[in-house]
C-alpha cells in the first residue's frame, strides 16, 4: 500500500530535476509579452508611414520659395527624424543653420539649430562634439528668453545623461541639480518640461509618493500614442522599480517599448531593458528583443547605445551556457531517477498481478454495473457532444457574419479614400462620374455595430448583467439606450464569443490596437476577485 506514495515523489523528483532550469514568465508577464510581440510584428507598418511622412515634408521644403518657410520644415524634419535617424537628423539641422547664416542672416535662428544639433550628439553618445559646441560655439550672452531655456534644458538632459559615469569630469558638465533652479524659473509652470525636472527631483531625493504623483500628471498629458508618452512610462517604470514593484515596472517598460514602435523610434532603451529583465525566466524571447534593439541601434547610429548592446548579448550567451551545462546535469540525473522508476514499477507491476487475482471475484460482480453505467455515460456524452456543437457552430457563425460586416466596412473605407486621393489629384470630374463623398464607412460602422448589438443581445439578453456581476459595483455598465452596447461591452461580447486576441478584436471593431488593450485594461481593473481569470469567466458567462 505504500508504493504509490514512493512513484509519487519519484515522479515529483524526476520532473522537479528536469524542469528546475526552465522557470517562465509567469501569467500577467507572459500577456504583456504577447502583447508587446503583436506590436514588434507589425513594426514594418510604422516605419513605412514614417518614411511617408518624411518623403512629403521633404517635398514641401524643395518647393517653398520662401527660405524661412524652408527652414521651419527642415526643422520638423530634423524633429521628425531626431529619434529614428541620427545621420538624417544631423543633415537637416546643418541643413537649418545653413539657411539661417547665409540666407536669412537671422542669429537666432542660427542659434536654435546648433542648440538642437547639440543635443542630437548628447543623445546619440557623441559627447565630445555636444560639449564643443553647447561651450565653444554658442555665444549664451546672445540668446533670447526662449533660447536660453532650451539651452538650459539641453544642459540638463546632457548632464543626466553623463551621471554615474567619469565623463562628466572629463567634460567639465555640471551635475544635472545644478541646472533645476534656473529651469524652474525660466520654464513655464506646470509644463511638461517643468514637472519633468520636478518629477526627477522628488526621485534623486527619494521621495517617491510625489515623484508618481507628477509622472502620472505628465502621462495623463498625452496620448498612448504620442513619443513623449514613451519616455513619461519609462520613467514611471524607474519609479515603480525603487518602490519594488516589479510587475507594475515591466507593465510600464512594455507600454513605453510599445510607443516606441507606434512612432518607428530607433533609439530607445524600454525594449532593452525589458529583455534584460526576462534573460532568466525567457532566454530565446530576451535574445529576440536584444537582436532587435542592436539592429535598430546600428540603424540609427548611435555611437555608444550598440555597444551597450552587445554587453546585453554576452549576458544572453552566458545564460545559453548555464542553461546547458544545467541541462547536461539534468539529463544524468533524470537517467539514474528513471532506472530507479523502471525498478519499482516492476516490483508494483508483480505486486498487482498477485492482487488483481484475488480481487477478479470482485470485478465480475461488478461488471455489470460498471456496463450500466457505461452505457449512461456514453449517451450523456453523446448528449454533451451535440450540445457543444450547437453551440460552437452558433458562435462560428456569429464571428463568420460579423467579420464579413468589418470586412466590408474596410473596403468602403479604401473606397473613400481612392477617392479623397482623386479630389486631391484634381480629378474632380472623374471623382463625380465615380461617387461622391457620403461618409459611407461611418455609417456602415454604425451599422455594423447596430446589428452586432442587436444580434448578440437576442441571443444573450442577460450578458450585460452578468458581466456586471464581475465587476465592482462602482464600475458597472448602464447603457444609456436599450439594445445598444457601448466599446467596452462590444469588445468582451467578442472575447465572450471566443475572439480573445487583441489585433483580431481591433480589425472587427476598427479600432486602434492600443485602444483596445487600454479598454481591457481598464475593464479587469474593475474586476471582482482574480483579475487574471477575469476574461475565462466572461467566457463561462451563460454555460
Amino acid at each position: 500500500m505504500r508504493s504509490k506514495p514512493v512513484i509519487g515523489v519519484l515522479l515529483a523528483v524526476l520532473f522537479a530535476t528536469a524542469c528546475s532550469d526552465i522557470a517562465g514568465p509567469d501569467r500577467s508577464t507572459r500577456q504583456l509579452l504577447n502583447e508587446l510581440d503583436g506590436y514588434l510584428g507589425t513594426k514594418g507598418v510604422y516605419i513605412a508611414n514614417k518614411l511617408n511622412q518624411m518623403d512629403v515634408l521633404k517635398k514641401m521644403s524643395s518647393s517653398s520659395p520662401d527660405p524661412y518657410r524652408r527652414y521651419q520644415i527642415d526643422l520638423e524634419i530634423a524633429d521628425g527624424y531626431f529619434a529614428f535617424s541620427f545621420d538624417s537628423t544631423r543633415v537637416y539641422l546643418k541643413k537649418c543653420q545653413d539657411t539661417a547664416e547665409r540666407l536669412l542672416k537671422d542669429t537666432d535662428l542660427y542659434n536654435e539649430a546648433s542648440i538642437k544639433l547639440a543635443h542630437l550628439y548628447a543623445k546619440a553618445g557623441y559627447y565630445l562634439e555636444a560639449s564643443m559646441l553647447l561651450n565653444n560655439q554658442i555665444d549664451t550672452l546672445a540668446l533670447p528668453p526662449r533660447l536660453k531655456a532650451e539651452y538650459l534644458w539641453t544642459l540638463y538632459d546632457f548632464s543626466k545623461d553623463l551621471s554615474g559615469t567619469s565623463i562628466i569630469e572629463d567634460l567639465s558638465i555640471p551635475p544635472a541639480e545644478s541646472f533645476r533652479p534656473g529651469l524652474y524659473g525660466m520654464l513655464p509652470k506646470d509644463s511638461e518640461r517643468w514637472r519633468s525636472v520636478l518629477r526627477d527631483e522628488f526621485i534623486d531625493k527619494g521621495n517617491l509618493a510625489s515623484a508618481d504623483s507628477i509622472s502620472r500628471l505628465l502621462l495623463s498629458s498625452v496620448m498612448p500614442e504620442d513619443r513623449d508618452y514613451a519616455v513619461f512610462a519609462y520613467f514611471q517604470s524607474v519609479i515603480e522599480d525603487q518602490k519594488g514593484n516589479q510587475s507594475d515596472r515591466m507593465s510600464w517598460l512594455v507600454r513605453s517599448a510599445e510607443c516606441d514602435i507606434i512612432n518607428a523610434v530607433r533609439d530607445y532603451a524600454s525594449l532593452t531593458v525589458v529583455a534584460q529583465n526576462i534573460l532568466q525566466m525567457d532566454v530565446n524571447r530576451s535574445f529576440r528583443y536584444l537582436r532587435i534593439s542592436q539592429e535598430d541601434a546600428l540603424l540609427y547610429n548611435a555611437k555608444l547605445r550598440p555597444w551597450q548592446i552587445s554587453k546585453s548579448l554576452m549576458e544572453v550567451e552566458g545564460a545559453y551556457e548555464k542553461r546547458q551545462d544545467l541541462s547536461n546535469k539534468t539529463a544524468v540525473l533524470s537517467s539514474i531517477l528513471l532506472a530507479i522508476l523502471v525498478l519499482a514499477l516492476s516490483m508494483i507491476t508483480w505486486f498487482t498481478i498477485v492482487r488483481s487475482r484475488k480481487l477478479s471475484k470482485t470485478r465480475m460482480d461488478l461488471q455489470e454495473s460498471n456496463m450500466r453505467l457505461a452505457a449512461a455515460n456514453e449517451e450523456l456524452a453523446v448528449l454533451n457532444k451535440q450540445i457543444s456543437k450547437a453551440d460552437k457552430v452558433k458562435e462560428e457563425y456569429i464571428i463568420s457574419f460579423l467579420e464579413g460586416l468589418a470586412a466590408e466596412i474596410s473596403i468602403v473605407r479604401t473606397e473613400d479614400n481612392r477617392f479623397r486621393n482623386l479630389l486631391k489629384q484634381g480629378k474632380a470630374d472623374q471623382l463625380l462620374k465615380e461617387l461622391s463623398l457620403t461618409g459611407r464607412s461611418e455609417k456602415a460602422r454604425e451599422e455594423f455595430y447596430q446589428t452586432f448589438d442587436r444580434t448578440f443581445l437576442a441571443m444573450y439578453p442577460d450578458f450585460v448583467d452578468q458581466l456586471n456581476a464581475l465587476l465592482r459595483e462602482d464600475a458597472r455598465f448602464n447603457l444609456s439606450k436599450a439594445g445598444k452596447l457601448n466599446t467596452e461591452l462590444r469588445i468582451f461580447a467578442l472575447i465572450k464569443l471566443g475572439v480573445d486576441d487583441s489585433k483580431k478584436i481591433a480589425s472587427m471593431l476598427d479600432y486602434s490596437l492600443s485602444t483596445i488593450y487600454n479598454y481591457k485594461v481598464s475593464v479587469k481593473n474593475n474586476a471582482l476577485g482574480d483579475r487574471e481569470s477575469f476574461e475565462e469567466r466572461v467566457k463561462n458567462i451563460g454555460k
